[in-house]
């Protein structure tokens, strides 16, 4: 499989990953999206503590790339800083425009879902463990 496969290597090793992930029992936020579209479920629990996500867990119903998505969410914000608020709309940007460089705000390791750029209806996938993320903690950013 090739780098520009939407099911990539990485995007695989990330998708089977997170599947072993159990939810975190001890959360004070949580968020769940249904994308009506596809079927995708995604339910995130974290756990703030001292304006930092000390744990988070983004349990999965659906395709390979909402589970890479997940994933990713949980590898880049356990025990981080919270995400800036302009995240999702700067992801966004970045999936919907090809010319734009992924902005120097989002994590490199992002750059995992250029293959599915061009495929406009996948981006709800990808974007809602992110999504969920941001809407559990929004009034805490």
């Amino acid at each position: 499989m090739n780098e520009l496969s939407i099911y990539q290597d990485k995007i695989l090793s990330l998708a089977a990953e997170n599947k072993k992930s159990i939810a975190i029992q001890d959360f004070n936020r949580s968020y769940e999206m249904k994308n009506p579209m596809c079927g995708d479920e995604v339910k995130v629990r974290i756990k703030l503590l001292n304006n930092q996500i000390d744990d988070i867990s983004a349990i999965v119903r659906g395709c390979a790339l909402c589970e890479a998505s997940a994933g990713l969410t949980v590898k880049l914000f356990k025990k981080s800083e919270m995400p800036n608020s302009n995240f999702i709309e700067e992801f966004l940007n970045w999936l919907e425009y090809k010319n734009q460089n992924l902005s120097n705000s989002l994590p490199q390791e992002m750059n995992i879902f250029t293959p599915i750029r061009d495929i406009k209806n996948r981006h709800k996938c990808i974007i809602m463990p992110f999504e969920a993320t941001i809407k559990s903690i929004k009034e805490d950013i």
